[in-house]
C-alpha cells in the first residue's frame, strides 16, 4: 500500500494512533457512488436542456441563444469532470487528492486530470461573463458596451488570462511526493487510509502556497469574475426595468425582462451551489475543523452545479418551460382518449 519507509513508518507508528472517521461518508464509495448516481439521473435532463436550448429558444432572443448554449455545455463538462471522469476524493486543507473517476481507468496523469478539471472551471466562470454581456449588448440603448469586435475579443482574452495566472501554481507542485505527503499529514495527520495509496496526488501542500491560493487568488478570481457579472447585470437591469427605451416594443421589452430573469435564475442559483459548500469549506479549514465528511458531501454538492443549472433553465425560461408542458398535457390527452 505504500510506497516508501518514511511515509510507511508513519503509518505504522502515528496513523496507528489515530482515530479514523470510517463512516460510508467519508469513505471513497461515499463520494463516488452519489456522484455517479446523480450524474446518471442528471444527463438525461442536461440533453433535453441542450435539446431545448438549440431547437426552441425563441427567434427574438436568437442573440443569446448562442451563450446560453455554450454555457450549459461548459457547465454539463465541468459536472462531468467532477461525477465522472476525474471524480476528485480530496483530502483538505492540503491539495492531495485521489482520483477516482474514468479518467483513471485509462491511466491518464492525475496532475492532467487536475488542469483539465480548473480549465473547465475557468470556461465555465467566463461563459457567465459571456451570457450576460451577450444579454446587455443586445439592448439598442444600452451605451455602454463593445462596439468593435477586437476590443470584445481583447477583453474576453484578458478574461481568460488572468483567471488562468492561477495555472502556474503547477510549477509548485512537488517532484518529491513522498516528502510532500508528509508536509500534508502535519495539516490533517489522521486522513483515511486511501491517502497512502501510491495513486493519491498532492497538488499543493506547502502552507504558503495553500494560503495564498485560498486567502489570495481564488477571491481575486472570484471577484474578478463576478464584478464583470454585476457589471452587465446592472446594465440589463438599469435599461429592461429603470429606464427602458422607447426603440423597444413593450411586447419585446416583457420578453426581454422575462428571459432576463430566466437567465439569471440559470446563473445564480448554480453559483450558490457552487458558492454554499465552498463556503462551508472554507470556513471549516479557517477554525480548523474540516472533516471528510464535509469535504466529501461540499464536492458532491459541485457535482450538482450542471444538473441544478439544467432545472433552472427549464423552470425558469418561458418558452422551454411552456414546450415542457405542451408535452405533458399532449401525454394526458393522450392517456384520456385511450381509455
Amino acid at each position: 500500500m505504500v510506497s516508501v519507509q518514511k511515509l510507511s513508518e508513519y503509518y505504522s507508528n502515528n496513523y496507528s494512533k489515530c482515530s479514523v472517521d470510517n463512516s460510508f461518508l467519508a469513505s471513497w464509495q461515499g463520494l463516488a457512488y452519489p456522484s455517479h448516481v446523480f450524474q446518471a439521473i442528471g444527463f438525461p435532463f442536461q440533453m433535453l436542456t441542450f435539446w431545448l436550448i438549440l431547437k426552441k429558444t425563441p427567434d427574438n432572443m436568437k442573440s443569446i441563444k448562442k451563450p446560453l448554449l455554450i454555457a450549459h455545455i461548459l457547465c454539463t463538462l465541468l459536472d462531468i469532470h467532477f461525477s465522472t471522469l476525474v471524480t476528485p476524493y480530496m483530502f483538505l486543507p492540503s491539495f492531495t487528492y485521489l482520483p477516482l473517476g474514468v479518467l483513471s481507468l485509462f491511466k491518464v496523469p492525475v496532475l492532467v486530470q487536475s488542469f483539465l478539471m480548473v480549465e473547465t472551471l475557468i470556461a465555465v466562470l467566463i461563459s457567465l461573463v459571456y451570457v450576460f454581456e451577450c444579454r446587455s449588448r443586445s439592448i439598442q440603448e444600452n451605451r455602454i458596451k463593445f462596439e468593435s469586435k477586437t476590443a470584445r475579443t481583447i477583453y474576453y482574452v484578458i478574461l481568460y488570462l488572468l483567471p488562468s495566472l492561477s495555472l502556474l501554481l503547477y510549477f509548485k507542485v512537488p517532484h518529491n511526493q513522498e516528502t510532500a505527503k508528509l508536509e500534508a499529514l502535519q495539516l490533517f495527520p489522521c486522513p483515511t487510509k486511501e491517502f497512502f495509496l501510491d495513486e493519491t496526488f498532492v497538488v499543493l501542500s506547502d502552507p504558503f502556497w495553500l494560503s495564498f491560493t485560498l486567502a489570495f487568488a481564488i477571491p481575486a478570481i472570484a471577484i474578478l469574475i463576478f464584478g464583470n457579472i454585476i457589471f452587465h447585470v446592472s446594465c440589463c437591469i438599469f435599461h429592461l426595468y429603470m429606464t427602458p427605451g422607447a426603440m423597444t416594443s413593450i411586447r419585446t421589452r416583457l420578453i426581454q425582462r422575462r428571459f432576463f430573469i430566466g437567465m439569471f435564475a440559470q446563473t445564480g442559483v448554480p453559483f450558490v451551489v457552487l458558492a454554499i459548500p465552498y463556503t462551508l469549506l472554507g470556513v471549516s479549514m479557517a477554525i480548523s475543523r474540516i472533516s471528510q465528511v464535509i469535504t466529501n458531501l461540499s464536492f458532491i454538492s459541485f457535482g450538482l452545479h450542471g444538473i441544478v443549472e439544467s432545472a433552472c433553465v427549464l423552470t425558469f425560461h418561458h418558452s422551454y418551460r411552456l414546450y415542457i408542458q405542451n408535452i405533458f398535457m399532449k401525454t394526458k390527452t393522450i392517456k384520456i382518449s385511450t381509455r
